[in-house]
C-alpha cells in the first residue's frame, strides 16, 4: 500500500478491510465512498465527511485511504464542512 498525504477537501475512497475476511468477497465492493477529507490528525489518521457534508466521528488510518478519480470534476466548498 502507498501512503498519500491528503489535503482537506480531497475526495477519497476507504478500503473495506472486513470484506477481505468474508467468503463471498468477490461480489462485494472493496471500497466505500467517495468521501471528503476534513483534516489529518496528529497521529496520521484522517477525519472524513460524506459528500453531503456529514462529518464522520470515526478516524481512518492512512493505509486504508486511496484517492478517488472522478469522471467529471467535483467542486466542494470547504467552508461547508
Amino acid at each position: 500500500f502507498r501512503n498519500f498525504d491528503f489535503q482537506p477537501g480531497a475526495v477519497v475512497l476507504i478500503r473495506n478491510s472486513e470484506i477481505e475476511k468474508s467468503l463471498d468477497r468477490k461480489s462485494k465492493p472493496r471500497y466505500a465512498g467517495p468521501m471528503i477529507v476534513v483534516r489529518r490528525t496528529l497521529r496520521g489518521s484522517y477525519q472524513l465527511a460524506e459528500m453531503d457534508g456529514t462529518v464522520s466521528r470515526l478516524r481512518y488510518a492512512a493505509f486504508r485511504i486511496i484517492p478517488y478519480h472522478s469522471r467529471t470534476d467535483i467542486s466542494i466548498p470547504l467552508h461547508s464542512l
